[in-house]
This record gives C-alpha cells, sequence and structure tokens, in this order.
C-alpha cells in the first residue's frame, strides 16, 4: 500500500503519511431469507444453479409448470409456489430423479455455495427430505455457514405427523398439504402431500425479518388445507414442536417453532442468532491480517459494536454486551478474542388476560 511506510527506512527529507483505516470497516448488508430449493426437471435443465427473482424466470430455465393428478410438482411449479407466499430470491437447481437421494444430496452441497439461508426440497417424502437435508445443514454450520430447512410433514394423521419430529434447532417441521389449482381439471383442485406445505412455510419466512415471527402470520398463497386440526391435535402439535396451519380468517401459523426442545425453539431465536453471527463473521473477517494492537483491537470493537447496535434499534436484541481483548501470549499466537453476551426479541405467544368484575 503506497499509505503507509516504516520508520526506520526514512532517508530523503519529505512528507511521509501514514493512513490507518480500520475505524471506516463496518459491515454490509446482510442476506437473511434467501431460499434454495432443489427438484425434478428433464435431465437438459438439471445439473446448474439458477438464481431467480420471479416464477417467469423459473419456466424460462427449468420450463412450464405442470401439476398431475397425482399430486406432484415440478421444479417450476414449486418454485411458483414460493413465490406466490412471498419469496423474493430464489436458489434453485435442477435433478433428473428427486428420488435418487445422492443426487438429490449432490445438488444441495453445489446449492449451498450460494448466498442461501433456507432450504426446501418439497418433492421430497418426510422421511426422505429428513435424510437428505438436515446432514446438509450441520456440515454447512461446521463449515461457519447458518441454514434452516424447512420441511413438510408427510404423516396422515396429526399423531402419524407429530412422530416425524426429529430434535434440530435447524429443521422447522410444517403440516399439513394444502390444495393447488389444477388447469386441467379447474372443478377438481389436486391435493398435495403434507411434504409440499414447506414450499409455501419457507416462503412466508423468507419474507420476514429475522426477529418477525411467523407466529399468527397468514399463509397468502394457500387456500385450503388438506387436512384440519381439532384443538387437541393443534396442542399435541405444538407440544411435539411441529409448525401446524390452521384454517382461521385465512390460514395461519399457529405458532413458529423449530424442532428444538431447548433455547432455539422459536424460530426468531434461531434466525436472530444466525443473523448476528453472520454479521460478526463479515465485520471480524475484515481485520484479518491486521495488527493486533491495541488500536486495531479498538477498532474491531467499535465496528462490532456499530452493528449489534444497529440490532438493537432494529428490536432484533432488547440488550447485548461485548469485549476485544487480547493477551501477550494471544497477541503472539495472533488472536483477538471477542466476547458477546446477547439478549434476543422473543414474540408475543401468549397474552394472558385478568377481568376483574364489580
Amino acid at each position: 500500500m503506497a499509505e503507509t511506510f516504516v520508520s526506520a527506512n526514512l532517508i530523503l527529507p519529505g512528507t511521509y503519511i501514514r493512513v490507518n483505516s480500520e475505524g471506516l470497516i463496518g459491515v454490509r448488508g446482510i442476506s437473511a431469507g434467501n431460499i434454495g430449493i432443489v427438484g425434478e426437471t428433464d435431465a437438459a435443465n438439471a445439473g446448474t444453479t439458477r438464481t431467480l427473482s420471479t416464477a417467469s424466470e423459473a419456466e424460462e430455465f427449468f420450463g412450464a409448470a405442470a401439476v398431475d393428478g397425482g399430486g406432484s410438482l415440478n421444479l417450476t411449479a414449486q418454485i411458483g409456489e414460493l413465490y406466490r407466499n412471498g419469496a423474493r430470491s430464489v436458489f434453485a437447481r435442477g435433478v433428473s430423479d428427486a428420488t435418487d437421494q445422492t443426487a438429490m444430496t449432490a445438488a444441495f452441497e453445489e446449492l449451498i455455495k450460494e448466498d442461501v439461508q433456507l432450504l426446501v426440497a418439497p418433492e421430497l417424502d418426510t422421511a426422505a427430505a429428513l435424510a437428505v437435508i438436515p446432514p446438509i445443514v450441520e456440515s454447512a454450520e461446521n463449515n461457519q455457514q447458518d441454514l434452516i430447512c424447512v420441511i413438510g410433514a408427510d404423516g396422515s394423521d396429526a399423531s402419524a405427523i407429530q412422530g416425524q419430529a426429529q430434535t434440530n434447532d435447524r429443521i422447522i417441521l410444517a403440516a399439513p398439504g394444502y390444495e393447488v389449482f389444477n388447469p386441467d381439471t379447474p372443478d377438481t383442485p389436486v391435493v398435495l402431500p403434507g411434504n409440499y406445505i414447506a414450499g409455501p412455510v419457507a416462503a412466508l419466512i423468507s419474507s420476514l425479518a429475522p426477529h418477525i415471527s411467523p407466529t399468527n402470520k397468514v399463509v397468502t398463497g394457500v387456500g385450503t388445507l388438506a387436512q384440519r386440526f381439532s384443538y387437541a391435535e393443534r396442542v399435541g402439535m405444538v407440544q411435539n414442536r411441529i409448525l401446524a396451519l390452521e384454517m382461521r380468517n385465512g390460514t395461519r401459523v399457529v405458532r413458529g417453532l423449530t424442532t428444538d426442545d431447548g433455547g432455539f425453539t422459536q424460530v426468531t431465536t434461531r434466525r436472530i442468532v444466525d443473523f448476528a453471527k453472520a454479521g460478526t463473521r463479515q465485520v471480524s473477517n475484515a481485520f484479518i491480517g491486521r495488527l493486533n494492537n491495541e488500536r486495531v483491537r479498538a477498532a474491531l470493537h467499535s465496528a462490532l459494536d456499530g452493528f449489534l447496535t444497529t440490532m438493537l434499534v432494529d428490536e432484533q436484541l432488547t440488550d447485548y454486551r461485548l469485549e476485544v481483548t487480547a493477551t501477550r501470549q494471544d497477541e503472539i499466537a495472533g488472536r483477538a478474542v471477542v466476547n458477546m453476551l446477547l439478549q434476543p426479541t422473543f414474540s408475543i405467544d401468549f397474552v394472558a388476560v385478568t377481568i376483574t368484575l364489580q
């Protein structure tokens, strides 16, 4: 760089200027709702990841949408369901045979090289989806990429759906299936099994800021559900961490849950923490290779503080604490140690009312 010098190298008289730019480092935009989808298409259109902004682009790349009497959708139709329910940016990859789990796994491994946060494969039945996608998500997390997968539950009834839950803070298991319009028989809609609800639910979540809960939100593109659960069945699903839908002034999410049984039960908690991790990595990576001294660590602290303050202002956090330190041994080892305490925002899931009569 021209804007630096080493004092010992000053020989000729003149003015030498050193510019320290660390204080200007900040966070850029962070993606939080990009969807990655894998589905079956013809062989000519398989094997390439496409970046999409509209459903019409999907038709251009993957061919016209089709719905058959068996209740299956091709990739173009599935992408159409994403955009119908609020998706914005979609990364899509086709395979020639969606029943080939090896091919599906390979497609997802390529897909996650893109800037995606939500993964879906509505064509896979629930058992296959649970076998294919969660290992991809786990591997990605180990490689510093935080993903959430949305899987539809295709159990025949509420009890069977509850039995499909797999404890994992990065899985959202949604139910039930729903009806879609069939252009071949307009008076007889196609009833899609529960695995297809993954698309609309993922699209709804992608349309929401990380701290906005899907609880009680309307899934605008879903009209009629394939099953309607009783009050007791809905209670059982919530207790088993199923993101259930109900028909009440539109089709609504009963409660926005992951299948975790610990601190990440609410979808918003998982997404807020992932957002914080993404911003922290983005800010901190810009300091890799810079001097490990008090001045630069102060700049790192300032940059991280600015990012977390933005999360606080946006109401993703209610409070936070931050420190950036390094002992002499840390400096020798090239480490700057960042400690954060975050208090995520939680949604209102219950309103408890006491009525006093006089």
